[in-house]
């Protein structure tokens, strides 16, 4: 009798409604796809078509959608079944079962919506069984107006004096939800059917996949139906409702390629469609699958689009990417070489995401790094195999493989593989260097290890394994072990080295390590010791496995980038031959790792590279300039070795082993920016180490200048232009005054932002209303940021307060440079702090309004953290920010993370100001008194 009660007790329960089971008894038969945390669904529910239907109404800013998603439940009997919704309202849902027939839902909360965790659930009178069903949602939708909410957003342009508006879409990370009822999150893949409704007087819209049929719904009204897409993601669904152009300049027949723009600008696609095919054709024969056949029997678009308004600086969605214009549009006269090289690399950032990321895509956003390694990894290689002059082999190391120990250096940093991602400020904050270029360095390091061809071997493996699915680390690890087993030699240079547990030391460490390097001359042994580099904090025990490569003053061959061994354990040694021979490891920085050596063998090397720099190889250079001043912040090497090592520069003028030091020590400068007699000498230091530099380069390009020499020449003027240089400051109002005088004369573009900005800085307000009449009228977008960055510099009070006026108030500054414009202004010059602290604290609401939001406020005050060094300005930061700690609302943390960091500023250049003065001096007993002295003084007026 009670196994026959409790056997009805169960039946009831399976066929009650949810809301009438007692409280006690829930657990019992109320199944969900919904997981813990709330912003995650369980896999129990697979989506396997979508099909996606919107009436747009573009000058209305909102939409109608239906959508209708044909679902599988695996494995038990649900009670209900949780989507991901954002959309403004749901008005129906009816679910179907696998015989057309009508699923039951409950009574009265047939579905609801949590507009915190974003989610749609939809409640069942009865457990449903496992099998297939169909979801079909009615529901309306707001077009954003503000493109920084992402989604699907509303932007702007300018033909002629008329303004026009477009919407388009950005979903990534979790942003499709805004435009439809989803499962938005990289597991769930399937085929997309997408519909658009839009007005008759606009173009075809554009999507991921070609149009397929075309429909007068009315008279005014026109519906375009898209070819369904392959099995994808929902963050890489995609649409563009507008009147913008394509170009199609592609020669090859069957690889359709086009540059999609606002009219007028079309003569700018040439360059992007170029590096588009070469940098596709390169990548098809590089992974052995060719794009235009991942359309699982239909014709894949490659589609490259230049949007005025875009929150990202490009967007992967297969077969339509988005860009923000600046980053895509190219022209001959106007587009420097930095901003030729961004579009050429965010380019092939973008396509290389077709294979990763697209194709096989990363299981949750923890494991970022599977997409986005991967791509910032071939937006330098994928690049340099389409144009080679541009040096994107070498630039990978200032700009790659630098920024992510520079990055690397923080106690606080993220492992690649983070395993706290869960909600959506975590998702947001782990797209990251860590995700980005450490991923890459970490990939470089590796394929130096195994080789060219094995690693594109397992590249192969792994996307073919994987295609149209997801990937995990695991399934990278085992594609790389079976390259590796295939290639005798690695097995014969590093026996019983699991490739899989090498590149996973580097995948759940977070930072990076530094190796020590201790020589003994005299009998030839080096011992290596390794440790997690950071700045401060207590260090933490990790290890990686680390591949060394090195080589010595007595034979030295830096061009031999196969490490020799693996430095896996906390110490090890090599035995080199006794003699009185420098060691260098990490050659042509090939791994992502610092070198720290003992004392003599700094000395060693300061003194080769005095003598002949060019024995080191210039990567190594680079290398061991930017990590002997990381050295002098973490005090880990003698101040005066520094200085003594970094005195080559004086000789040296090449782009790529100045770009990284020439940060770091500006970054010194400004922490003695409140001690004055301690600043200018350090501002004339690096004055007389650039003077070299200066009179190698010229002030002139030539026509056989290399890309980095066009490079090396804009970063060293632009920096000492800024601290005074006369002759840099002449030659620039020159090319400033004759442009003044015939505005057909062109400041040459790869000199303008120096040139525009000294220009401006020595002249008045006519020299201001005349580049900002240039900025409002230019059709440039790249070169239109060059001129916002210029103007900032300006000295004339009133100009500078009109800056930051149309900062808020001119369409001409798009939203997502708004912040930039703030930033500028403080950089301008030193004597703009006062206006712009006026400026926020007297508009700080309107800002974030105007600016996008509290994040977009944020930003801003955190730019003022390197530009407080006056403890007056920060007291009367401080009193401000505390008088409006309420209306703040989350600004407020960030202004007392900013007061921090000033005064930690101060405090660290009242430490070192001493050591650093005497260093760069030389030593001398006879200056201590006065620098002492010159500390006392600040620490009295700090504290009076």
């Amino acid at each position: 009798m009670m196994v026959t009660s409790l056997l009805f007790l169960l039946v009831g329960l399976a066929h009650a409604e949810p809301g009438d089971i007692s409280p006690d008894l829930e657990f019992i038969g109320y199944t969900t796809n919904l997981d813990s945390p709330k912003y995650r669904l369980k896999d129990n529910v697979q989506p396997r078509n979508f099909i996606v239907d919107l009436d747009v109404y573009l000058s209305q800013s909102r939409f109608n959608g239906t959508v209708q998603v044909e679902i599988e439940t695996l494995r038990e009997n649900l009670a209900q079944i949780v989507m991901h919704q954002n959309v403004d309202s749901i008005m129906a849902i009816t679910v179907l079962d696998a015989n057309n027939q009508t699923v039951i839902l409950q009574t009265p909360k047939p579905f609801e919506t949590d507009d915190y965790f974003e989610i749609l659930k939809i409640n069942f009178a009865s457990l449903i069984t496992p099998g297939r069903y169909t979801i079909i949602i009615n529901y309306s939708g707001l077009i954003n107006e503000n493109p920084l909410d992402r989604g699907f957003y509303k932007g702007y342009y300018y033909d002629g004096s008329v303004r026009r508006e477009y919407a388009t879409t950005q979903f990534q990370p979790f942003h499709a939800r805004k435009a439809f009822p989803c499962f938005d999150e990289p597991q769930f893949k399937c085929p997309f059917a997408i519909s658009i409704t839009r007005d008759s007087y606009l173009s075809p819209t554009f999507s991921n996949m070609a149009i397929a049929k075309t429909e007068q719904v009315t008279s005014n009204r026109i519906r375009e139906t898209f070819l369904p897409t392959p099995v994808i993601s929902s963050y890489l669904i995609a649409f563009h409702v507008s009147d913008f152009v394509a170009t199609n300049t592609t020669a090859t027949v069957g690889k359709p390629l086009q540059i999609i723009s606002r009219p007028g600008v079309t003569s700018q696609h040439g360059y992007a469609a170029d590096m588009g095919a070469k940098i596709t054709n390169g990548m098809d024969q590089y992974f052995d699958i060719n794009y235009y056949d991942m359309g699982q029997g239909r014709p894949m678009k490659n589609d490259h689009i230049a949007l005025p308004d875009f929150p990202s600086g490009a967007m992967e969605n297969w077969g339509m990417v988005n860009y923000r214009e600046a980053y895509l549009l190219y022209d001959e006269e106007h587009t420097n070489i930095l901003d030729q090289i961004f579009m050429a690399t965010i380019v092939a950032h973008e396509l290389a995401h077709k294979w990763f990321g697209n194709l096989v895509t990363c299981f949750w956003w923890s494991n970022l790094w599977l997409n986005e390694s991967f791509a910032s990894y071939f937006e330098h290689f994928g690049a340099h195999m389409a144009d080679p002059s541009l040096e994107l082999d070498d630039r990978f190391i200032t700009s790659q493989v630098q920024r992510a120990l520079s990055a690397d250096v923080s106690s606080t940093i993220t492992p690649m593989n983070w395993s706290d991602v869960a909600d959506n400020p975590s998702i947001s904050s782990h797209f990251s260097t860590t995700s980005y270029v450490k991923g890459a360095s970490v990939l470089r390091t590796i394929e130096h290890l195994i080789g060219y061809t094995t690693f594109r071997n397992a590249l192969r493996y792994y996307l073919k394994d994987n295609a149209y699915g997801i990937g995990y680390p695991i399934d990278l690890y085992n594609a790389l072990r079976k390259a590796v087993a295939e290639d005798a030699t690695f097995q014969t240079t590093y026996p019983n080295v699991d490739i899989g547990d090498v590149l996973d030391s580097w995948v759940q460490n977070p930072g990076s390590p530094v190796v020590n390097v201790d020589v003994n001359m005299d009998t030839g042994l080096i011992r290596l010791s390794q440790e997690r580099f950071q700045l401060s904090g207590t260090t933490p025990n990790h290890l990686w496995h680390i591949p060394i490569t090195w080589t010595h003053r007595g034979s030295a061959n830096f061009n031999n980038l196969k490490p020799t061994m693996i430095l896996s354990g906390r110490n090890a040694t090599i035995q080199n031959l006794p003699g009185h021979n420098w060691v260098v490891l990490n050659l042509q920085h090939s791994g992502l790792y610092r070198v720290n050596y003992d004392d003599h063998n700094w000395e060693m090397l300061a003194s080769q590279l005095r003598r002949d720099k060019n024995v080191i190889h210039r990567l190594n250079r680079a290398q061991i300039a930017n990590d002997v001043l990381f050295f002098l912040r973490a005090g880990k090497i003698k101040v005066n070795r520094a200085f003594d090592v970094l005195s080559f520069l004086k000789d040296e003028s090449d782009y790529y082993v100045w770009n990284g030091p020439l940060a770091q020590l500006d970054w010194i400068r400004s922490r003695l920016e409140h001690m004055p007699s301690a600043h200018a000498e350090f501002s004339a230091y690096i004055l007389d180490l650039l003077s070299g530099a200066i009179d190698q380069l010229g002030y002139n390009q030539n026509a056989t200048d290399s890309v980095s020499v066009i490079q090396s020449r804009m970063q060293v003027l632009n920096y000492a232009c800024l601290l005074g240089h006369e002759g840099c400051i002449s030659d620039s109002v020159n090319k400033w005054n004759a442009f003044r005088a015939n505005p057909t004369n062109l400041v040459p573009k790869n000199a303008r932002r120096y040139v525009y900005c000294t220009g401006i800085r020595q002249g008045n307000a006519s020299d201001f209303n005349f580049l900002f009449e240039r900025y409002n009228s230019s059709q440039n977008t790249a070169d239109m940021v060059v001129m916002l960055r210029a103007l900032a510099c300006t000295k004339h009070e009133a100009s500078l307060r009109h800056y930051l006026f149309q900062s808020m108030h001119s369409d001409k500054i798009r939203i997502h440079d708004r912040t930039n414009a703030f930033s500028y202004a403080l950089q301008g010059n030193k004597e703009n702090l006062k206006i712009v602290l006026n400026f926020l604290y007297q508009n700080y609401q309107e800002i974030r309004e105007a600016y996008g939001g509290e994040a977009r406020l944020s930003t801003a005050i955190s730019a003022l953290a390197s530009y407080l060094t006056d403890y007056k300005d920060i007291v009367e930061f401080q009193t401000w920010l505390y008088a409006n700690q309420v209306p703040l609302a989350g600004s407020f943390r960030t202004g007392v993370s900013v007061i921090s960091t000033a005064m930690n500023n101060i405090g660290w250049g009242n430490d070192a100001a001493k050591e650093v003065i005497l260093a760069i001096r030389g030593s001398s007993s006879a200056i201590t008194a006065s620098i002492t002295l010159l500390l006392l003084a600040v620490v009295t007026h700090i504290f009076k």
